[in-house]
């Protein structure tokens, strides 16, 4: 029987998303024994409803609600209500990732001092270093299934695609390409199967050889017992104590009927635009302009990942 905690339940945390945030810290949670709510906005899907099929799955799992868009003209005129393919689902957008896995480059963590101001962009550089990170970076590798040196799997075998990318970037002058590293697996690992170069990672995996959510962390932390999925459950606003310490949720069900989770904690792990925004609606008196917004930065320097297909 699946876990229900009731709403009146304090000790719980309460965690946004179920995406690559959320999904894995229910699990760590679960590990250690506590308890975790999970919401999630979007519906719960099966492996059977994963199709190699670039449209249907599109139309099945993207976050499709109105958006009022602002910014660069190419935002608002070219998607004006679509500004990021973003998951709406238990697994979030960990169905939809291509499993790219790439590390910062130790340079990248001091862009501002590297290239120096530059005109419309506050460039900052990172208050850590790569060295910082670096034993994450394993942790988190080991966690997905990255191919190289973490996991110790053999990077992706060239597909004609790569091999035709790959023999122009020899002839410009590049000397290392690999296929990788990719939280894909090229063979089992962590109970699941490898790859089978389908070519239509971006619309979920039917195989369960890339790393997602929404069949690796979710069903482990719910088989636990100390972890409750609350599907088609939009988040509206996070409530504070005097003291300004998060200890409720209200959310609307999939019939627009309103809930109020309590918690011990709040976890926010949500997408770059459904975060900002709830933070913003949870003003109050204490927090006028938004929770975690003394900087007045929450909702600002959205950027876009560039792509071409």
């Amino acid at each position: 029987m699946a876990t229900r905690f009731d709403y009146d339940d304090d000790s719980v945390v309460v965690i946004i998303g179920s995406g690559a945030g959320g999904g894995t810290l229910a699990q760590a949670l679960a590990k250690k024994g506590i308890d975790s709510v999970v919401l999630e906005a979007g519906k719960r899907y099966q492996m059977n409803d994963i199709e190699n099929d670039e449209w249907e799955m599109f139309k099945k799992i993207s976050w499709l609600d109105e958006r009022v868009t602002a910014g660069p003209r190419q935002l608002t005129e070219t998607f004006p209500g679509l500004p990021a393919w973003i998951v709406k689902a238990v697994g979030g957008s960990t169905i939809h990732w291509a499993g790219v896995s790439l590390r910062f480059q130790p340079h990248e963590f001091k862009l501002h001092s590297e290239v120096g101001d530059l005109e419309g962009a506050n460039l900052l550089d990172w208050p850590i270093s790569y060295e910082d990170l670096e034993p994450y970076y394993v942790q988190a590798e080991r966690h997905m299934g990255v191919t190289g040196e973490s996991t110790g799997m053999p990077y992706h075998q060239w597909n004609n695609n790569f091999k035709v990318l790959a023999a122009g970037a020899e002839r410009i002058g590049y000397k290392q390409l690999r296929a990788g590293p990719m939280a894909i697996n090229t063979e089992e690992y962590d109970e699941r199967g490898r790859c089978m170069q389908a070519g239509f990672c971006m619309q979920g995996c039917r195989f369960g050889a890339k790393w997602s959510t929404m069949y690796a962390d979710i069903p482990r932390a719910e088989a636990s017992g100390h972890c409750e999925v609350r599907p088609r459950s939009m988040a509206l606003k996070i409530e504070h104590d005097d003291q300004g310490r998060a200890t409720a949720v209200v959310y609307a069900d999939g019939d627009g009927n309103q809930h109020r989770q309590r918690a011990r904690a709040v976890c926010l792990a949500g997408n770059s635009i459904e975060s900002p925004r709830l933070l913003l609606n949870s003003h109050s008196s204490m927090f006028p302009d938004g929770l975690a917004n003394s900087s007045g930065q929450v909702g600002r320097n959205y950027m876009r990942h560039m792509t071409g297909s």
